[in-house]
């Protein structure tokens, strides 16, 4: 299942041969607009790895918090292209990324798209199941807050 969410998605895209590199800069922590490239990180350069094994990605995730957040673009014969990518989500980022080097997205095979719509049913009812289960331990909280309490007079 990892690997369908990996292979298809937003992101999988195959990059011309001109491109050479990718050089993403970030804070560790996501205060000051750090949160949609580290997403970035997260969700879709595993995908565009997958599927441009030539193309050497980078990332620098400082320590300091707040900064500056950009993604750098090398092609062949020194040409560079950056983006500031502090204060933008994560799929502005790979839209960018996509337009930027004329990448081509990648079809999703029907086997795969059968494994992800599991998924995300999956994932619909996890997340459903957690909400119910923190509804009743705050229920179990306040019950305990209102018994617990002794009464000196």
């Amino acid at each position: 299942m990892r690997l369908a969410l990996i292979r298809c998605g937003m992101g999988a895209a195959v990059m011309p041969p001109e491109v050479k590199r990718l050089a993403l800069t970030f804070a560790s922590k996501n205060k000051g607009g750090h949160m949609g490239p580290r997403k970035f990180w997260k969700n879709y350069l595993p995908r565009l790895k997958w599927h441009n094994p030539q193309v050497q990605m980078d990332v620098t995730r400082d320590s300091l918090v707040g900064g500056p957040a950009t993604l750098t673009i090398e092609f062949a014969g020194d040409r560079k292209e950056t983006i500031d990518v502090l204060h933008k989500h994560e799929n502005d980022i790979v839209k960018a990324i996509i337009d930027i080097t004329k990448a081509r997205p990648v079809p999703t095979p029907e086997k795969d798209a059968e494994t992800i719509e599991q998924y995300e049913i999956h994932k619909a009812r996890k997340e459903e199941q957690e909400v119910k289960n923190e509804r009743k331990k705050a229920a179990r909280r306040a019950e305990k807050m209102g018994t617990g309490i002794s009464k000196t007079a």
